[in-house]
Parts: C-alpha cells; structure tokens; sequence
C-alpha cells in the first residue's frame, strides 16, 4: 500500500459543482454539516466526571448557495419540473380588457414580434393600434387610457411566444441526487474532488425577486446513507479525494 506523506497544508477552495452530472454555475458556498449526539456515563467515584463517553453522528447535511437563477436549479428546491417550450404562433387567443392595466396572454409573448389586437366581437372589425390603443410587455399587453380599448371588452391577441422553460413548482416529492464537487485548492493548485452518494435538497424556505444586489438561493437537505457500498473502510456518505502532488 503507497504511503501518503503527511503535511501542513492549506486550504482555498473553489470549484465546479455538479449535480448528477449537471454543472448548476456558480456557487459561492459549500458546506457539510454534522450532527453529533454525545452520551456519557458519569462516574461516582471520588473526583467526578465521566467515566466513559461516545459521540455518535445523528445526521450529515449538506447545503450549496447558488446564484445561477436557471428553472433546473430552482426546481432542485422548489420540487418541480421543467417544461421546455419552443417559440410558436398563437393567434386570435381570446381576452378580457383591463384599462389601465395588464391583459395576460397565456405564453410569454415576444417583443420583439408582431402582435395584433382586435376586437372579440364577431360582427366588429376593427384592429387596435400598438402605442395608441396598447402597449406591450412579455406578460401581454397594457391597453392605454387615452386609446380605444374599453374595459372590460372582448379582445382576440395573436402574437409569437418566446421560447423559454416553465418552472412548475411543488408538484413532486422529495428527489435524490448525487453531487459532485470537482475542486481546486488554490492555495497550492492541486486537485480536491468531493463526491456524495445521496443527497435530498429540502424545499427552500423563500425565494426573493425583486432586490438591490444580485440573487442567491441556498439548496441544503441530507446526506443519506448509501448502502449498496458495503466495503470495509469505505464511507456511506461522501468521499474527499486531495491530490498529494
């Protein structure tokens, strides 16, 4: 068996973390946590103390802070899917006008297109005018005061979507994924990869939307015991390997 030499050495780390082989971007934190449950046996004889004690690990978690805002990361811990939609074509999508306010289209709409408004009504033609009667956002379109929109007036929208993913969030269990952290030490540039089996991200306690500085979300859940690893000497859990030169 080769020997390792034993050595003081630091520690800087950075990395890609991947997640059953899915890079998931930056992620400005990474950490293991132990719960440790102690038991002692005190002692009666003169001087007190313990006699005996033993620590035992309650749980191992592990939590990543993200900030790749991406559906598959959120649905890490939102316990969603992800839908994917290719741009298409709708047309005469019918409507409810809000004036002044925001008349919801059923895809994400792309601005960058053409979009046609006009009446819902069967027996009147007539077709509003972008910038006089509407405006539009990628939610759909903002009928104008000072236009000819009248609330709550039938309307028929066709427009191209965008293409994009669909978060639908909380409709499954629990998932397990296996992570894996391929790492470098800067402090001396040699490799240190970490794997875990079985990770189950937990439902993330808030997601903020709007704020001053750029977003991050924490993934944190347990580190569950492998057992299909049945070697002497090799752990159930994670392993760590540092490259020694």
């Amino acid at each position: 068996m080769p020997t390792i030499e034993t050595i003081n050495e630091q520690y800087i780390g950075s990395g890609i973390v991947y997640v059953d082989g899915r890079d998931v971007g930056n992620v400005s934190a990474l950490d293991f946590a132990l719960e440790i449950e102690t038991k002692t046996r005190p002692s009666y004889r003169p001087g007190g103390g313990n006699i005996a004690s033993v620590a035992r690990v309650r749980s191992v978690s592990l939590s990543a802070t993200l900030d790749s805002f991406n559906n598959s990361n959120l649905a890490l811990s939102l316990r969603g899917v992800v839908d994917v939609k290719a741009s298409k074509t709708l047309t005469d999508e019918l409507a409810i006008a809000i004036v002044p306010g925001l008349v919801e289209t059923i895809e994400m709409l792309d601005t960058t297109k053409e979009v046609v408004v006009k009446s819902g009504e069967d027996d009147v033609d007539k077709t509003y005018v972008k910038g006089t009667d509407f405006e539009i956002t990628a939610a759909g379109i903002k009928p104008l005061s000072s236009g000819e929109i009248t609330e709550g007036q039938a309307l028929k929208i066709s427009y191209t979507t965008r293409a994009a993913s669909a978060l639908q969030a909380l409709v499954e269990s629990g998932k397990e994924v296996k992570m894996i952290f391929d790492g470098i030490n800067d402090d001396n540039g040699r490799p240190s990869i970490v794997k875990v089996y079985r990770w189950k991200p937990s439902p993330m306690e808030g997601l903020s939307l709007i704020g001053d500085d750029y977003g991050e979300f924490t993934l944190s859940g347990d580190v569950l015991a492998d057992d299909t690893i049945t070697a002497t000497g090799k752990s159930k859990f994670f392993v760590r390997e540092a490259a020694s030169a």
